[in-house]
């Protein structure tokens, strides 16, 4: 079975449900923050199928949430354009969660294969994924830490 992009209730449920907090996900034009970290899946076959890009805000958000760091550490982190070492490990936890976002209950197990946690470290072939029809851009707001953006891409065989 092809994979599909999620709807956005599905990523405010799965987000929701990982961070333990209501989180509001809405469609994003294009063209918002910059994406600085992204995440690769491939299925059980080892074929790359989905990536998921963040910028920082959604990064430090996203993580901070899920590990109950206090709010203005998350958004200090966001405004400052920069992540420290402990929430860039944290984010790569939430790259792996969010591979949910692609497993439906007919389809292969997809699972997280590489992480890109700096800026600038994400090649040019995997960005392209980051737009067009086969992406989703949305804001996320993980209520009391802040807004963030998430890029949903499938990577066409």
């Amino acid at each position: 079975m092809p994979h599909a992009l999620p709807s956005t209730d599905v990523v405010e449920q799965t987000l929701s449900a990982f961070v333990r907090r209501e989180v509001f996900v809405k469609a994003s034009p294009a063209g918002g923050a910059p994406l600085q970290f992204a995440g690769v899946y491939h299925d059980s076959s080892q074929q790359l199928v989905a990536v998921c890009f963040a910028d920082n805000a959604f990064a430090a958000t996203s993580a901070a949430a899920f590990a109950l760091i206090p709010a203005p550490v998350a958004r200090e982190a966001a405004a400052s354009g920069k992540l420290d070492e402990s929430l860039v490990e944290i984010f790569a936890e939430v790259l792996n969660v969010l591979s949910r976002l692609f497993t439906s209950n007919d389809s292969q197990r997809i699972t997280l294969r590489d992480k890109y946690l700096s800026a600038g470290s994400v090649p040019a072939d995997i960005m392209a994924c980051a737009s067009g029809p086969n992406s989703l851009d949305l804001l996320v707001d993980i209520d009391g830490y802040g807004k963030g953006r998430l890029v949903l891409g499938l990577i066409k065989a």
